[in-house]
């Protein structure tokens, strides 16, 4: 039995009421916007989503990123031990909202592709005394031809909700996903197959850490794509960037830009509340509607099934039988 289309919001609002006291995010007065969930930092400002997790040296084509520790290991790239419904509200925290996971329609026979906001996904991460920041799908190479991974982003689709109340991601362990899944939190926005026979990628372990070292993985909305200052941008082992040539002179003028930033504080914080009230209505109305959307899809199906039923049986009725005691001679 397939699980039903559950919003995000919906998604958000059943996985929060699972979360430990030790889980709700804490903002300390010297660090304001930073928040804290189990081996997860959020900076609610800055928009970014730092995870705590560990290196794999899988060899076998992957279907996964990132998974939870003790689950598909053996086809990830890495690990973590944080909840993906703790990921999930640590991306909710940042102003991101989850899309929908990957679902098929009995009524239509066709799957339909995951979306979300897209979300890019860097690797930060010590080896050889030296410290490394780059794009995560450096971690990865073509299984055949062994060239790297092409610049990528994944989307926050987050994960259904199964029938008995559970976050589907957190028992499975599907946290960041290579090939489509409905139960995985961050998915490709296109469609892929799991079938072994069409798996692409592989770990580029030559790049990895130590099996087990700790590696953090940094999600952020897909317009934050600077890597953190101070880190290199490079592979180990690859040459540094040779500096860019500038190209112009042109500086920000930064009286006009204070105007603007004064301007929002005056004319747009003072309406924070209703904006934020604003905002739950349009969730509910989304969520609302998604709902009958499922509704009318479960609907379709019940009807399609049906005229399957019918020209089957109809079928049956009208197909020619040898009459008894038919004695023809073949």
């Amino acid at each position: 039995m397939r699980n039903p289309a559950i919003p995000g919001v919906i998604v958000l609002t059943l996985a929060l009421l699972n979360l430990p006291l030790c889980a709700q995010p804490v903002a300390p007065a010297s660090q304001p916007g930073i928040g804290k969930l189990p081996r997860i930092a959020v900076d609610v400002r800055n928009k970014q989503v730092r995870v705590e997790c560990e290196a794999l040296h899988c060899e076998a084509p992957l279907e996964f990123f990132c998974v939870v520790a003790g689950s598909s290991e053996h086809e990830s790239v890495i690990r973590t031990r944080a909840k993906p419904s703790d990921i999930h509200t640590a991306l909710l925290m940042i102003g991101l909202v989850p899309g929908e996971p990957l679902k098929y329609s009995e009524g239509t026979k066709k799957w339909t592709p995951p979306h979300g906001p897209p979300v890019n996904i860097t690797m930060e991460f010590d080896k050889d005394g030296k410290h490394y920041s780059f794009p995560a799908n450096k971690l990865m190479r073509d299984v055949k031809k062994k060239t790297p991974m092409p610049p990528t982003n994944w989307i926050f689709a987050g994960s259904r909700v199964l029938e008995d109340g559970t976050y589907g991601a957190n028992p499975t362990g599907y946290v960041v996903s290579l090939v489509n899944f409905e139960l995985t939190l961050i998915d490709v926005p296109r469609l892929i197959s799991s079938a072994n026979e069409t798996l692409e990628w592989e770990a580029a372990l030559d790049l990895m850490p130590p099996l087990g070292a700790p590696m953090t993985m940094v999600i952020e909305p897909l317009d934050k794509t600077a890597p953190p200052a101070g880190a290199p941008a490079t592979a180990p082992g690859a040459a540094a960037p040779q500096p860019q040539a500038r190209l112009s002179d042109v500086t920000t003028d930064q009286a006009a830009i204070d105007r603007m930033l004064q301007r929002w504080q005056r004319d747009v914080q003072p309406h924070a509340a209703a904006l934020r009230d604003a905002a739950q209505v349009q969730y509910e109305v989304v969520a609302a509607l998604r709902r009958e959307q499922q509704r009318l899809i479960d609907e379709s199906d019940r009807i399609q099934r049906l005229i399957d039923q019918i020209e089957r049986d109809y079928q049956q009725m009208t197909t020619p039988r040898p009459e008894a005691g038919d004695g023809s001679s073949h």
